[in-house]
């Protein structure tokens, strides 16, 4: 069976009514999202995504140097949700090589954009219910803003065992997303420490609280950077959780053929 195959019959989105559904659903909010002026949504045209994108990347150095990882070269990594590719990118930066390097995305349109910008990183159209991935195959898998985009818990624990399912004993999955719902969003639902720690049994845990929340920080990051640090510091404020979880335990099901 070729890759290709592999993707189509693993994704499983014409096999499984609920994941389709779901999947369906999150790109027409994606679609209906692109119809909104650029820097509501795109990371690149907005202070606000920016400021929280150094700041997560300046934590996330600050735990590697914890955890004693000094390098990401050698290492598998896997970003489910991964977009246009950025924070597979942002990985370059902590010696993490494009060969090693893989991402899914159910929206065929960015995928084709991170294959464009990125073509030495492995980009495919699959959902994280259903990864394209044999067991235990990455050393970091990372998540951002992804599971609190999917409002059916039952897809969202099929989501956390495919994580699991594919990081080695040792392995860290890195988790940025929000633990408050959106009161403006119902296409947003958050998700607490303890739901974290449910969803992912068998691993050891660290928590950050970060991230401003979106409507004090936006007004702040455009009048001073100054301040949106300052406040940044104080937790009450910020509404994100940055959690490493590090699997404990080895893999019980069997690779995907």
């Amino acid at each position: 069976m070729s890759m290709g195959d592999q993707i189509k019959e693993v994704a499983g989105l014409t096999r499984e009514p609920d994941l389709q559904e779901e999947v369906l659903r999150i790109r027409k909010v994606f679609a209906d999202r692109a119809t909104k002026p650029i820097s509501d949504w795109l990371p690149h045209y907005s202070l606000y995504a920016r400021y929280i994108v150094y700041e997560r990347t300046g934590l996330l150095l600050h735990a590697f140097r914890k955890l004693n990882v000094k390098t990401l070269a050698g290492l598998r990594i896997l970003d489910v949700g991964c977009g246009g590719g950025t924070q597979l990118r942002y990985f370059f930066d902590f010696g993490a090589q494009p060969k090693n390097m893989f991402g899914v995305d159910v929206l065929e349109n960015v995928i084709r954009g991170a294959k464009y910008l990125s073509p030495n990183v492995g980009f495919f159209v699959a959902s994280a219910a259903k990864l394209p991935f044999s067991d235990e195959a990455f050393d970091l898998v990372f998540q951002s803003l992804v599971f609190t985009a999917v409002l059916d818990p039952r897809i969202k624990q099929a989501m956390a065992a495919e994580v699991l399912r594919v990081l080695r004993p040792g392995g860290r999955f890195i988790w940025y997303d929000f633990m408050y719902d959106n009161p403006w969003n119902r296409d947003v639902k958050g998700i607490t420490k303890r739901e974290i720690r449910e969803l992912l049994p068998g691993c050891k845990f660290r928590f950050w609280r970060l991230s401003l929340a979106p409507p004090i920080g936006r007004t702040v990051a455009a009048l001073s950077p100054f301040v949106f640090h300052l406040l940044s510091q104080l937790p009450f404020l910020c509404t994100h959780y940055l959690c490493i979880a590090e699997k404990t335990t080895p893999t019980n099901r069997q690779p995907v053929r």
